[in-house]
């Protein structure tokens, strides 16, 4: 009885010294990462579509600081290698279309939550208040050749939902060189099933920091180009407009017009398979689909982005009865598509009869009112 009451003793000893060490880890981190005035840093962020699995990753060049007491946490420049350069110079928040030399200011309310190093330290922080039991040191690593602490915070794991993310800190400098956030959950209504339950997973990884850079660039300081001008809000095609000519492939290689369509009533879905509204509206569209096969009434998806190989697989996984058109960019473009999903009713005429932005839960029963009255 006393050597198991002394194994359980060391046992407990050997759990609390684990704890307190992967604590003072986190610990000591935020505190090296919250002393560092600036850093600059190229950043790799991969995802994974919840909905399709397929993988997509842009490359950014950022420059963050601790911005002086104010609004912000952090004053940060960040240009993004596609042409988008995002900057918060402490009272404004601009994003910027380099390529189009157009602008947006950002709503001061919006939650950023951009990965940086600091993001990383608020988020530690926080977690060392609110959950600290849900740390766990794992095994050293090496990364790119940068020996790494590995820190897993689970958040939640059961069978409805799980909440994991896994932290590499370099062990000199504790600035993150890899995370890892894996979400995974049921979508939509009803009983979890492997056809609902839903997984993303958002990696990032950095590389050449520089820490308290002399020449850094005066963020605060920052103002919008001379020669750029506020983007345009871009507004949907009037009702009783003639929609625009267009033709696409469809999954099958056949090419579909809208003139093809004349005589018909044609309910086009513009989205692509990333978007979680656009998820949630599949159903709707399946059962449109189903009510309306054998009348005049066409439903037609226009998936604006993914390839033709991710929308036959995504086609296969959501068992979609409807058609889908590919390379479908340019044509969203001409309908003046600038959230999604966004349907358009086309009556026989091929003139636009309706339009719907968004998803709702009365979308179904709108969609439905309209084409009736136009079949």
């Amino acid at each position: 009885m006393i050597k198991k009451n002394l194994c359980l003793a060391l046992l407990c000893l050997l759990i609390s010294s684990q704890t307190i060490a992967q604590i003072d880890i986190l610990k000591k981190a935020v505190d090296e990462i919250n002393q560092y005035k600036n850093l600059s840093y190229s950043q790799i962020q991969r995802q994974k579509n919840p909905f399709s699995g397929d993988w997509s990753s842009i490359t950014l060049k950022s420059s963050v600081s601790h911005a002086p007491l104010g609004k912000s946490l952090e004053q940060y420049n960040i240009h993004d290698l596609r042409g988008y350069q995002l900057v918060d110079n402490g009272s404004v928040r601009m994003e910027l279309d380099l390529k189009n030399k157009t602008y947006q200011i950002k709503d001061e309310a919006e939650e950023i939550g951009y990965p940086t190093p600091y993001y990383w330290g608020r988020f530690m922080q926080k977690k060392l208040i609110i959950s600290p039991e849900k740390i766990k040191h794992l095994p050293d690593t090496t990364i790119d050749r940068v020996a790494c602490f590995h820190i897993k915070i689970t958040m939640t794991d059961s069978v409805s939902a799980k909440e994991i993310y896994d932290l590499c800190l370099n062990k000199a400098t504790y600035l993150p060189i890899y995370t890892k956030q894996y979400l995974e959950g049921a979508f939509g209504k009803g009983n979890i099933t492997g056809d609902n339950v839903a997984v993303m997973i958002n990696e990032s990884s950095y590389a050449d920091y520089r820490i308290n850079a002399k020449g850094f660039p005066d963020i605060k300081s920052f103002t919008i180009p001379a020669d750029f001008t506020p983007e345009k809000k871009t507004v949907l095609l009037a009702i009783g407009n003639k929609a625009p000519n267009w033709e696409l492939k469809n999954l099958q290689g056949k090419v579909i017009s809208n003139t093809q369509l004349n005589g018909s009533v044609a309910l086009i879905d513009f989205s692509f398979n990333a978007c979680a509204a656009c998820m949630l509206s599949i159903p709707a569209l399946k059962r449109l689909h189903e009510k309306y096969k054998y009348s005049n009434v066409k439903v037609i998806t226009v998936n604006t982005s993914d390839t033709k190989q991710s929308i036959i697989a995504f086609a296969k996984k959501n068992n979609i009865n409807y058609p889908i058109l590919i390379n479908g960019n340019r044509v969203s473009k001409s309908f003046q598509i600038s959230a999604y999903p966004t349907f358009y009713i086309i009556d026989k005429t091929g003139t636009v009869a309706a339009t719907f932005e968004g998803y709702s839960k009365d979308l179904e029963n709108g969609l439905i009112e309209k084409i009736d009255q136009l079949k």
